[in-house]
Formats: structure tokens, C-alpha cells, sequence
């Protein structure tokens, strides 16, 4: 199941890239920017400022789950998407898509020419990539055969017997480090971080090129001795190139309402830009004798602090 295929994106994989994001994950991340990403079923996004108010789904919907003001009752709500069929306005839709191998792969391939000239190809995200093994494998597989490079984006959380026979087709990965303490990070994702971190060695050793990830979230993940921590498995890991950091931001925030649900981090800010180039600066001196590098990205502009 597909929620998204995002086109021309340029920040996930060198060129322009196709993004295609499975549905469903095993984490529970409070800052989540994918909310819609989370469960392995359909949804239903309602967004109020389209609804013209005609009441027609609130006649068809079995539960009785449509207020007056045409905003759903999630407690009442079956998800048997009555109200998408009449919705004229679309002010409710579907989150989730299921696909086919092959109509995934033609749907990507519709981008091939971009590819081509500027380099790029598709990059998996999700939600977790990983947790559809079987699938995953067949379309990576396919994009191979179509002479496409295939990224993948991980949280690393899922079981490397089921994902395994992906990696052979897989070019590249961006693998997520979040917290390097594992109490802390299962009281911010739901599960500790044991598994992420063998995982990401296994892939390593089976030859993938990865450039590992921390969203720096204020409170969260952006004590410095998290980063330095993180900083420090990276340098021992030879099959990490390169850290990134990510500065948190807030444009998940209106797909919470959009599900009926409370944003997490109400009230939290991004991290300004001296407090992140601080965590690349203190990064780059743990990684220095490894040869890698830490960077984060404003702008559009790649920067690389020593």
C-alpha cells in the first residue's frame, strides 16, 4: 500500500528523484511528519476549508460519525468510506493506495526521461520500506531491471530475514539514528533502538553505501551528547559515508488535524541555525579521524561545519 508518489524531489538522493512512500511502520515517532504513514490500512484525510457544507455525506454514513459542521467523529468512525464516494468536494479522501508490482513500476517509470538527463531515479520511503519485504523486493527488483538506482529511506526498524533479499537491488540508503540511548529512544518512538542499530551494521557489511540520519527535534534529540554518541557509532561503522542532520520542522502538523488527531509537540520549535551548525561542528570533530562528515542543509545549501 502506496500513501504518496512525490515527483522531482531533489533532497533524497543524488538527481531528481521519484519518492514513493509505503504505508505503514512500526515506530511511533512523536514528531512524526507523516502521521498518514503509520498504519498499515486506509484512512481517511479530511481537510474542513474544502467542505461546502451540502451534509450529503453525513445522509450516507452508516455510523452516524459526520458532525454538523461535517467534521468526522473518529470514535464513531468504521472507516467503510461512505462519505469519500459522495464528497464531490474533496474535502475527505483516501490515505492509502494499493498497487500493483508492475503499476508501481510504470507509474515511476513515467519520470525515466528526467532520470536520464539529470541523473536520480526512485528512492522508497515511507512510513517503513523495510516492513514490506516481499513487495519490496519485487519492485526493486524491477526498477533494477529498468536500469533505474533505487534508494531506500529507513527508520531500520523490521526484520532483516524478511528485507534481506531487497538489498541486492538496493544502490543507496538514508538510515535513521534518532537517539543513541535506548530508554530515551523507546520513550520517543515506541521501540528502543537494539535492532536499528544491528540492522544498520548488517546492511553495512553487505556492501550498501548508507548516510545515517538524526531529525534534531529540541528536547528530543538534540542534546549533544546524543549527537556525539551517534557520531561515535557512525565512525566505527565502515559502511556509513556520511551524517546528516535534519532540523525539525512543522509542516506534519495540519495532516494530524487532517486524521482527527492531537499534534504531539505542540508548542516546540525548530532548532535555530546556530544550535545546528553547534551539533555538525562538535560531529565533525568525533568523525575527523574516520574521514567522514556531518552536515546539515538550509536552504537548498549543503553545510559542512569544522
Amino acid at each position: 500500500m502506496i500513501f504518496n508518489i512525490q515527483k522531482c524531489s531533489i533532497h533524497d538522493g543524488d538527481g531528481l528523484r521519484t519518492l514513493v512512500f509505503f504505508k505503514g511502520c512500526p515506530l511511533r515517532c512523536l514528531w512524526c511528519a507523516n502521521p498518514e504513514s503509520q498504519h498499515y490500512q486506509k484512512e481517511i484525510l479530511e481537510s474542513p476549508v474544502r467542505c461546502v457544507g451540502c451534509n450529503v455525506c453525513r445522509t450516507v454514513c452508516p455510523q452516524g460519525a459526520i458532525q454538523e459542521d461535517g467534521r468526522i467523529d473518529r470514535t464513531l468512525c468504521d472507516n467503510c468510506f461512505a462519505c469519500i464516494d459522495v464528497c464531490y468536494a474533496d474535502s475527505k479522501k483516501i490515505a492509502g493506495t494499493d498497487y500493483t508490482v508492475e503499476a508501481l513500476y510504470q507509474e515511476i517509470e513515467k519520470d525515466k526521461g528526467f532520470y536520464t538527463r539529470y541523473g536520480g531515479g526512485v528512492t522508497f520511503s515511507g512510513g517503513e520500506p523495510l516492513t514490506h519485504g516481499s513487495f519490496l523486493t519485487q519492485i526493486a527488483k524491477r526498477c533494477k531491471e529498468g536500469n533505474l538506482h533505487v534508494m531506500v529511506e529507513s527508520c531500520g526498524y523490521a526484520k532483516y530475514e524478511e528485507f534481506a533479499p531487497a538489498l541486492p537491488y538496493i544502490d543507496a540508503m538514508f538510515m535513521d539514528i534518532k537517539q543513541i540511548d535506548a530508554e530515551k529512544h523507546k520513550a520517543m518512538t515506541g521501540a528502543d533502538n537494539a535492532l536499528i542499530l544491528e540492522n544498520i551494521r548488517r546492511i553495512a557489511a553487505f556492501g550498501i553505501p548508507i548516510t545515517a540520519r538524526t531529525p534534531v527535534i529540541p528536547g528530543y534529540t538534540d542534546q549533544l551528547e546524543n549527537i556525539e554518541g551517534i557520531a561515535r557509532f557512525i565512525a566505527e561503522v565502515p559502511g556509513i559515508k556520511a551524517y546528516e542532520l535534519l532540523a525539525y520542522h512543522e509542516f506534519g502538523k495540519p495532516k494530524y488535524q487532517a486524521l482527527g488527531k492531537a499534534y504531539p509537540l505542540e508548542g516546540v520549535k525548530p532548532p535555530t541555525d546556530e544550535a545546528m551548525r553547534e551539533l555538525v561542528r562538535r560531529a565533525n570533530q568525533i568523525l575527523e579521524p574516520s574521514g567522514k562528515e556531518c552536515f546539515w542543509t538550509k536552504d537548498n545549501i549543503k553545510e559542512v561545519v569544522k
